[in-house]
C-alpha cells in the first residue's frame, strides 16, 4: 500500500499540471511499455449506463483486433499479474472535481490504466439496455469518451463510418504505449449532425418518394442501420447534455391555434389578407413581427407550458411569404436600388432582430434570467444592418454552402451587431445528391471561420443523408471539426485516409481529385450555376440537373485508375483492402449515377432510349448491391424523384404521373429556350 500511495502521489502531480495546462495528453519521462491482450483484465465495479456501455465498448474492440476475449472483474487481484485496464473507478489521489463530459485516461507502466470520467444518464425512453441510455445524446458519457480516446491513442481505431464494416483498424494482439496522463474536455457544448435514418424523414420518403419495393430496407435494416448511426455518432463524442432548451421552427401550430381569434398575430399578403397562403401551408404561416401583442402572447404561453424552462424559442416558421404590413416595413433597412423588391426577396434581418428583442424584453419582466433561442434564415440570414441582438438572444445561424460573400465579413459582422451565443445550424450537409462532390473543405473552412469569429457555443448540422460510399469523408470530416474544433483540416483528411495504410496516399489523391470538383467548377461557376437554374431554390437541384456539365466520363476513370493503384498496395490491413474494394464498386456507382442524371435531368438532349438504358443500369446495379454499399437508399431514391425524376426511374417504371409529365414537358420547353449556353462544360 506505502508504494501505491508513493506512485498516486507523484503520478497526481503531473495530472494535476496536465489538467491545468491543457486538454491534451502528457506523457511521462517512462520507456515504452508493451502489453499483451492474453494478459490483459478489465476491472469495473461501477454499474451506471455509461459505465457498463464503456465496458461493452472496449471489451468487444479488443476482441475485433486480436480475437482475445479479455475477462472482467469488479476487483482487482494483485496475485493475478493481469495487467488491469480500470474502466470508471478514479486512481487513488485524484480529488480534482470532473467538469462537464470530461474524460480522463492514465496509463502507467506497472498500475494499470485508468479510463474515467464525468458520467450521469437519464433515463431513456423505450431503453432496454445501458447502451440504449449511454446513446442519448443528453447522458454524460466521460468513462465513454475515455475509452474512445484509449482505443484511437492505443489501438489506432477509426470509425470510419457507421457499423461494424466502418471501423477501420490493424490486427494485433498487444499494444505499445508511453506511460500517459490526459484528458479531454469538449470545447462545444453541443456537437450535433441530424441522422439520416429518422422514422419521420422515411415515413416521408416511403409516401412520396416512389421507391421500388425491392429497394425498401426491411424494418429490421432500417433499425439496424439507425443503431449504427447513433452507435457512431457517440464514438464521434457528439452529445449536448448541458443544452437545456429546445428550438426550431416555433409556430407551426399557431393558426389552427390563434387563426380565428388573433389573425393580428400572421404575416399580411401583398392584398391585405393575413394567414397562410393555402390550407396546406398553415405550418409555414408567417408573423406579423411587428405586433408587440404576439411578443406578449409568445411570453404568456411559454411560462403556461413550462415554467422553470429558461429559454423562449422564438424561431420563425419555415419558408416565404413574409408579412408585408406597413409597420413590419418600416422596421427593414432598404439600401437604393432594393426599394421595388418583393418582400420575400428583401433583407429582411433587422426587422426579426427587432422581434427577437421583443420577445427577450417581455420575457425579462418575468424572470430576468430569460433567454431567447432564433433562427437567422432565409431572408434574415445575412447580419442586421441597423439593429443589435440584446445579450441574451441565442443565435442559430445558416449560412448557405453556396454563398460567395465573405464568411469573415458575416462572422464579424453578426458579431459587431451581438451575437454571443451562437450555434451553427446549416443545412450544409443535406445539399448532398449521391454523387461525388467534394464539398467537405469548404464546408470544413466555414465552420472554422465561425469559431475563430464567434463565441461558438455548438453545432447542428442538418441532415446527414447517410450516403456514406459517397460523402463519408465529409461527414467524417465534420464530425472530427465539432469534436476538436482547433485542429486543421489537413488533420482530419491524414487520419482519415492513414486509416488506408500503405495506400493513404493514394485515398488522398481520390478524394482531392473530387475535391476538385467542388473547388474548380461548382464555386467559380455559382453564378453561371444560378443563371441556368433559377426555377431551382435549393442548390442540391441546381447541381442535379447540371451533372453532365460538371463532370465527364474521364472523371471517373482517372478515379478507377487512383483505386486500383491503391488496391495493389502489398501490405494493406484486410480493413483497408476490403473498404478499397468497396470504394471501387461506389466509383461504380457513382459513374452510372452520373450517365443516369446527365440523360434524364431536364431539358436533356438524350434520346427516350438512351434515358431509359442509363436508368435501367442504375436501378440494376442498386438491386444487386443495395446491402454491399452504406447507402441510405430510401432518402437517395425519394430526392432523385423530388428532383423532377432526375434519373429517370419513375419514367422507367411507370410511375410518373401525367400532372407531373405535363407540368415537366412544359418546363422543359422554357429551359431550353433559356439555357443558350447550356453545352458550354463548367469545367
Amino acid at each position: 500500500m506505502k508504494k501505491l500511495r508513493l506512485f498516486a502521489a507523484s503520478v497526481f502531480a503531473a495530472l494535476a499540471a496536465a489538467l491545468t495546462v491543457s486538454s491534451a495528453c502528457a506523457q511521462t519521462s517512462s520507456k515504452p511499455v508493451k502489453v499483451d491482450f492474453d494478459n490483459c483484465v478489465i476491472v469495473s465495479s461501477q454499474q451506471n449506463h455509461i459505465v457498463v456501455y464503456a465496458v461493452e465498448e472496449l471489451k468487444n474492440h479488443i476482441k475485433l483486433v486480436s480475437g482475445i476475449d479479455v475477462p472482467v472483474v469488479k476487483k482487482y487481484d494483485n496475485k493475478s499479474r493481469k495487467y488491469p485496464i480500470h474502466v470508471g473507478i478514479k486512481p487513488p489521489g485524484d480529488t480534482k472535481e470532473l467538469q462537464n463530459e470530461e474524460a480522463r485516461w492514465i496509463l502507467t507502466s506497472n498500475k494499470g490504466i485508468y479510463l474515467y470520467g464525468k458520467d450521469s444518464a437519464p433515463k431513456t425512453k423505450g431503453a432496454k439496455s445501458s447502451k440504449d441510455n449511454a446513446l442519448n445524446s443528453n447522458a454524460q458519457a466521460g468513462t465513454l469518451f475515455a475509452v474512445y480516446e484509449f482505443l484511437e491513442g492505443c489501438l489506432g481505431i477509426r470509425w470510419i463510418e457507421p457499423g461494424d464494416k466502418g471501423i477501420a483498424y490493424t490486427p494485433m494482439k498487444g499494444f505499445t504505449f508511453e506511460p500517459t496522463i490526459g484528458n479531454y474536455i469538449p470545447k462545444l457544448a453541443q456537437r450535433h449532425m441530424r441522422t439520416a435514418y429518422k422514422e419521420d424523414l422515411r415515413t416521408r420518403a416511403l409516401q412520396n418518394g416512389n421507391i421500388p419495393d425491392d429497394m425498401k430496407f426491411t424494418d429490421a435494416e432500417f433499425a439496424q442501420r439507425y443503431n449504427d448511426e447513433l452507435v457512431w455518432r457517440r464514438r464521434m463524442r457528439m452529445g449536448s447534455p448541458t443544452i437545456d432548451f429546445k428550438y426550431g421552427h416555433a409556430f407551426t401550430k399557431w393558426w389552427a391555434k390563434y387563426g380565428e381569434t388573433h389573425p393580428e398575430y400572421f404575416a399580411m399578403d401583398k392584398n391585405g389578407k393575413r394567414g397562410p397562403s393555402n390550407k396546406s401551408r398553415a405550418d409555414r404561416v408567417k408573423l406579423c413581427v411587428s405586433n408587440p401583442d404576439l411578443a406578449k402572447q409568445i411570453v404568456a404561453d411559454h411560462f403556461a407550458a413550462t415554467p422553470t424552462r429558461l429559454v423562449i424559442n422564438a424561431t420563425e416558421n419555415d419558408s416565404r411569404d413574409f408579412c408585408n404590413c406597413d409597420k413590419c416595413k418600416a422596421l427593414d433597412v432598404v439600401l437604393p436600388g432594393e426599394e421595388n423588391l418583393p418582400i420575400d426577396d428583401r433583407h429582411l434581418t433587422d426587422r426579426y432582430v427587432h422581434f427577437f428583442n421583443a420577445v427577450l424584453r417581455e420575457a425579462r419582466k418575468i424572470n430576468p434570467n430569460t433567454k431567447v433561442v432564433c433562427y437567422a434564415y432565409s431572408r434574415y440570414n445575412e447580419p442586421p444592418r441597423r439593429e443589435k441582438l440584446d445579450d441574451g438572444i441565442i443565435i442559430m445561424l445558416l449560412p448557405n454552402l453556396g454563398d460567395t460573400f465573405s464568411f469573415e465579413k458575416y462572422c464579424a459582422d453578426w458579431k459587431a451587431a451581438g451575437a454571443h451565443y451562437v450555434f451553427m445550424r446549416t443545412n450544409d450537409l443535406n445539399q448532398d445528391t449521391g454523387l461525388p462532390h467534394g464539398f467537405e473543405q469548404r464546408m470544413f473552412a466555414k465552420f472554422k471561420t465561425s469559431t475563430e469569429y464567434l463565441d461558438l457555443v455548438g453545432t447542428d448540422y442538418d441532415t446527414c443523408f447517410g450516403f456514406w460510399a459517397v460523402s463519408g469523408v465529409a461527414n467524417y470530416t465534420m464530425a472530427r471539426a465539432f469534436y476538436r474544433p482547433e485542429r486543421s483540416f489537413e488533420d482530419w483528411q491524414r487520419e482519415y485516409c492513414g486509416a488506408f495504410g500503405e495506400a493513404a496516399a493514394d485515398m488522398n489523391d481520390y478524394y482531392t481529385y473530387w475535391r476538385g470538383i467542388w473547388n474548380n467548377r461548382v464555386m467559380p461557376n455559382i453564378a453561371k450555376i444560378g443563371r441556368l437554374t433559377e426555377g431551382y431554390k435549393l442548390l442540391r437541384s441546381k447541381l442535379t440537373h447540371l451533372t453532365d456539365l460538371l463532370y465527364e466520363e474521364a472523371d471517373f476513370d482517372k478515379t478507377d485508375a487512383i483505386l486500383q493503384t491503391a488496391l495493389a498496395r502489398k501490405n494493406l490491413s484486410p480493413w483497408a483492402k476490403a473498404k478499397i474494394e468497396n470504394q471501387i464498386l461506389a466509383n461504380k456507382h457513382n459513374r452510372l449515377s452520373y450517365r443516369a442524371h446527365a440523360a434524364n435531368r431536364m431539358a436533356s438532349t438524350a434520346t427516350v432510349e438512351e434515358q431509359k438504358a442509363t436508368a435501367q443500369a442504375l436501378y440494376d446495379f442498386r438491386r444487386k448491391h443495395r446491402l454491399d454499399l452504406n447507402m441510405h437508399w430510401e432518402l437517395l431514391m425519394w430526392i432523385e424523384n423530388a428532383h423532377e425524376d432526375s434519373v429517370g426511374l419513375k419514367r422507367l417504371q411507370g410511375t410518373e404521373s401525367t400532372r407531373l409529365y405535363n407540368w415537366r414537358i412544359q418546363e422543359e420547353a422554357k429551359i431550353k429556350a433559356a439555357r443558350g449556353d447550356y453545352n458550354t462544360p463548367l469545367r
